[in-house]
């Protein structure tokens, strides 16, 4: 429990000096996983509850038509994604990190996000609809840091050059693009054989 406890704080560390924070959980072992793994649980629960709790004068969502394990997977594929997508690119552009550094620098970075989201979330229970705007810029700013963050953490993790790791992201996010369309496609086509059997057998039935 120690060690997890030390693993959340480390996200701290990260937020005040990211360069040496994922510098060191590539080449020092810092971090934990499981500490990762709770961020990252984190970053799922604030996808539910700014669905859910958001103040009724800035939510425009339907609860009735809510669904938890929607909002599960907002969370859960892109970083699936991006994390796969940039272990398949970086290793073939050379770099230091391993895909489980990729994955804890990727949950490590999104706590701001998470935090501005719970912030905008109580925020928005007490504001009124000419103060909105302080809940954009809630958001914006913790996206912004986020988005920083993982900058920082893919050059730190890979040891890139800033114009490497820029290519390296765009490089991932085509790649993120690629897998998902591969995904779809495969779907389409289970789906096509799922229903070109069953016709079959349908068809079976009716001549015995």
């Amino acid at each position: 429990m120690k060690k997890i406890a030390r693993g959340l704080r480390y996200a701290f560390t990260v937020m005040n000096h990211p360069i040496r924070g994922f510098y060191d959980i590539r080449f020092e072992g810092q971090g934990n996983p499981v500490a990762a793994t709770l961020w990252l649980v984190f970053l799922i629960a604030m996808f539910v509850v700014q669905k859910q709790y958001t103040g009724f004068i800035f939510n425009t969502n339907n609860i009735r038509e809510f669904n938890v394990l929607q909002e599960i997977g907002n969370a859960l594929i892109p970083v699936f994604l991006w994390c796969v997508a940039n272990w398949c690119i970086t290793v073939l552009m050379d770099g230091k990190g391993r895909f489980s550094d990729i994955y804890m620098a990727t949950c490590y970075a999104v706590v701001p996000y998470a935090a501005a989201t719970l912030l905008r979330v109580i925020l928005s229970l007490f504001l009124t609809q000419q103060e909105q705007t302080f809940l954009e810029i809630i958001s914006g700013i913790g996206l912004v840091f986020t988005a920083l963050l993982l900058f920082t953490g893919i050059m730190s993790i890979h040891q890139f050059t800033v114009s490497k790791t820029l290519f390296a992201i765009l490089l991932t996010v085509l790649g993120m693009a690629f897998i998902l369309f591969l995904v779809l496609l495969f779907a389409s086509m289970f789906d096509q054989m799922v229903v070109y059997i069953s016709g079959i057998i349908t068809e079976v039935k009716l001549r015995m």
